[in-house]
């Protein structure tokens, strides 16, 4: 573009100037003012928008804290349950039967002391103990100890009860113990029965006749190695008995003879204690022990439901509602308290921001 063309393009622009009409007055500063307020609704909407993230955040932060956080610092605690000498289910369905079996080891036995006549006789004891080992050793017999118990409903409880007892003489067996109670709506009884072992497993699956079991549980107690070993100590005290009479006959002394006499009272003692001992275990071995709890059951307990109304589902919703809000409350107050520390440091971190960015602006 040349010279000419500047000054022609420029005498254009003055001409369209000067056909510009004047503006009016307050022209500027109300543009000015409409610009303001544009960047105040501008800045306004901003901060209320910054509030509302606030808000959503701390929302979130609290009720998403409350919840992954719950279970560390739930108010209930497990424990975990030691399993016992035998497995046993606990009655879990009023309409299941669940039985538990086990194998126990042999039981420990009381030790008996000796007194100073074995020590006066330690031949004839060493001799009577290889005697008795050997007699332990060459015992194939098993001695075991069965047990069970069953927890059995019926609506018929008389009947039942009657059946119990008609099974237990069946069987050859006895009833040790009978506990009957009729003071509430539902009748109880608790039989202790002694059945010969032989028996047991007759008699057991004769009783599901009876009523509905809702419990069943059996064990068995292996006490032979026990049984052998007391038989064994008691071999060794009759050895000792008969070795310590032949001493009484070749006594001369009256003292010899007077410590004589009461070590064999005190042998005879420990013999008869033994053979209590045996006597028992073979009393157990050949009678198992059962125990049965008969509870009566009444009909409309089990066959007739009644249908809820309208009104206790609503009261059980809003009941389950509110306990469902308090529990959650508690749950939210205690992580408010865990996440305290943390909280109170961020705190910190953001005001000591904010006054250096203000001090850094000034």
């Amino acid at each position: 573009m040349n010279i000419h063309e500047t000054d022609a393009l420029d005498q254009e622009l003055r001409s369209l100037a000067e056909d510009v009409p004047p503006m009016p007055e307050g022209f500027h500063a109300g543009w000015m003012k409409q610009v303001e307020e544009e960047a105040m609704q501008k800045k306004s909407t901003r901060t209320q928008w910054t509030r509302i993230l606030s808000v959503a955040a701390a929302l979130i932060f609290v009720v998403g804290g409350t919840m992954l956080s719950r279970d560390n610092f739930s108010a209930e605690t497990s424990a975990s349950k030691d399993a016992g000498y035998y497995t046993s289910a606990s009655p879990t369905s009023a309409y299941g039967t669940t039985v538990g079996y086990s194998m126990r080891g042999s039981a420990s036995y009381e030790e008996a002391s000796y007194d100073s006549a074995a020590e006066s006789t330690v031949m004839m004891s060493k001799v009577a103990n290889n005697d008795a080992a050997a007699v332990a050793e060459t015992s194939p017999e098993k001695k075991i100890i069965r047990t069970a118990s069953l927890n059995i409903a019926t609506q018929a409880f008389d009947e039942s009860l009657a059946a119990l007892k008609q099974l237990c003489e069946e069987k050859g067996g006895w009833i040790a113990n009978v506990y009957e109670n009729a003071d509430s709506a539902r009748r109880t009884a608790s039989l202790t029965m002694r059945i010969p072992s032989t028996e047991l497993d007759a008699f057991l699956d004769g009783v599901g006749d009876t009523g509905r079991i809702t419990w069943r549980s059996e064990s068995a107690d292996d006490v032979t190695e026990s049984y052998y070993d007391t038989m064994a100590r008691l071999e060794t005290q009759q050895a000792l008995k008969d070795r310590l009479l032949a001493l009484v006959t070749e006594a001369a002394d009256l003292r010899d003879l007077l410590e004589l006499e009461s070590e064999i009272a005190d042998t005879q003692y420990q013999i008869d204690r033994l053979q209590a001992q045996l006597n028992s275990t073979d009393r157990q071995v050949d009678y198992a022990t059962v125990d049965v709890s008969l509870r009566e059951e009444i009909p409309s307990d089990s066959l007739i439901t009644k249908e809820r109304t309208f009104g206790e589902r609503l009261m059980d919703a809003i009941e389950t509602g509110w306990e469902a809000f308090t529990e959650f409350l508690g749950d939210m107050v205690v992580f408010l308290a865990a996440s305290f520390p943390f909280v109170l440091v961020i705190a910190v971190v953001v005001i000591v921001v904010k006054v250096i960015r203000k001090r850094r602006r000034k």
